[in-house]
Order: structure tokens, then sequence, then C-alpha cells
């Protein structure tokens, strides 16, 4: 029975990969450039869409109501006194053959789309149906098909091993610099338990004239001697650092934080095995 009921599981699981309606492209997509917003006729599951599916021809159209369907009059879904029969052209597919035999795409730039903000497309994603130009209607029998919800996720952001929250750092401000360590790809810096990181810090200030100046609180190897540059391991295995850069640095009078240049190593040193292989820089935010 407990090997049925795996097979059956594994089926829906596929099917229901295999059964994508619509989606956009790119996946993860910044909603302030162009996307494409597909859709698969023949794999939509309402009966009103059959006589599409027949006919790969097209044109068809997208009809959208969310994130806003009160949208420029270029853009309204239909025009007319019986707009359902009549949508609009600004809002025509593309058919793409290169994805399947009735595969049709509509390219547009969400926030200027919707005259939104990007995170009201990603908090409330993108909600429409195809039909043809005249979706039936008004007594006759409607041609669409089903209510399609697209959920759109923001651009994954690659932070690297060490990075900073908030991701702007101030000079005046609280900022926490975070070691990624369960995702340190290096073997021999895996798995650190708490005590056992420390970071080394080299900042560059600036003056006005331009001249530089490095500041470091202690030389690599005598890192540990500052309990200040120890950092303190969190219950998800990341470790973190705390400060506000102007008061845990000593900076000369008339110069300005501009970077951080961050290694993080091992308290028990012996070899290049025992830190983080690359140095991180991380710029600081005008103010």
């Amino acid at each position: 029975m407990k090997k049925k009921s795996i097979i059956i599981i594994t089926l829906l699981l596929v099917n229901g990969l295999n059964a994508q309606v619509a989606w956009v492209e790119p996946k993860k997509p910044d909603v302030t450039k162009p996307i494409r917003i597909y859709c698969d006729i023949n794999k939509a599951t309402a009966a009103t869409a059959d006589a599409m599916k027949a006919n790969t021809d097209g044109p068809y159209y997208i009809w959208t109501w969310k994130p806003v369907e009160a949208r420029a009059d270029s853009l309204v879904n239909g025009t007319g006194d019986k707009p359902w029969k009549n949508s609009n052209e600004n809002l025509k597919m593309t058919k793409d053959d290169t994805k399947g035999v009735n595969v049709w795409y509509y390219e547009m730039i969400p926030t200027e789309f919707y005259g939104v903000d990007p995170t009201v497309v990603y908090s409330q994603g993108i909600s429409l149906l195809v039909k043809p130009k005249d979706g039936g209607g008004y007594g006759d029998p409607d041609v669409k098909t089903e209510d399609l919800s697209i959920t759109i996720d923001p651009p994954s952001v690659d932070r690297g091993i060490l990075y900073s929250l908030p991701k702007t750092i101030f000079s005046d401000q609280i900022t926490t610099l975070i070691y990624d360590n369960p995702n340190e790809p290096k073997t021999t810096m895996q798995n650190l338990i708490d005590g056992d990181v420390f970071m080394h810090i080299i900042a560059t200030a600036q003056d006005s004239l331009g001249t530089k100046v490095t500041i470091e609180p202690n030389k690599f190897f005598k890192v540990t001697d500052n309990p200040k540059l120890k950092m303190k391991k969190m219950s998800d295995g990341k470790f973190k650092l705390t400060m506000i850069p102007d008061r845990f640095l000593i900076i000369p009078s008339g110069f300005r934080l501009i970077d951080l240049e961050i290694t993080v190593r091992k308290k028990n040193y012996v070899s290049n095995a025992d830190q983080t292989d690359k140095k991180v820089k991380l710029m600081l935010g005008c103010q």
C-alpha cells in the first residue's frame, strides 16, 4: 500500500508540473524591466477553452485585472460598449512555436503596465485569462481560459558568504556583518563553532582632498587579542558582528569611511586553510 501511495503522489506531482498553463519569464523577474507572460492554451482546463484548443492560429489576447484592472485607456482590457466582445489590440499576444503548438505570450513592463510599485507586483502577483478578440458573452457562450494566477517572485540575490544588513552601510548607523558559514564552500572552514570565528578588518577612509588612510583595528595574526572582532554564532549557523563603524573604528579627524575589506578566520590559525578564500570589500553609502 505504501508503495502505491508513493507512486500516486509522484504521478500527481508530475501531472501538476505538466499542467502548467501560465507562467512568466524570467522566472524571478525584475518587474521594472520587460517580462513575458506565457499561456499554453492546450493545457487550459476550462471547457470554455475547447474552441481555442481547436484553433492554434489565434489571435489571442490577455484580459488582466490584478494587480490593477482600471488602467490607462490604451491598456484597458476591452473597448466599446461590449468590451468582452472587443479585446484591446494593445493586449494582443504573440505565438511562440518554440514552446508548443498553442503557446502564446504577452510582453510588458509590469510596473509601467499596471502603474504600480514593484512591491505591489511581488505581493499581489498577476491575475489574467486568455481569450479571442470576441469572448462571447451577452447571451453567447463564453470563449476563454479559466482564471489564471501567477505568483511573481523577486530576483534571487547572491549575496555571497559575507554581507551586511542592511545592504547599505552608513558609518554612523548600526550595521550587522553576516558570515554565512552554512554555505561556506571551503571545506576547512565549514561547521565552525561559537567562539571560533574572528573578523579581520582593513578600513579605508578619505578626507576632502582625496587623501586616503587605512585603519586596521588589529593585524591579521592579532585579531584574537581583540574580543570586539569575535563573531557570534546564531541559531541558523551563521555568524554576526554588529557595529556602528564610526564608533567601532578609530577614524582620524576630517576623514570619512569609504569601504571595509574583511577576511574571516578561525581562532586557531595555522595556514590559509583556516581563513575564507576571498577578501570581501563592502562600500559605505554616502550621507
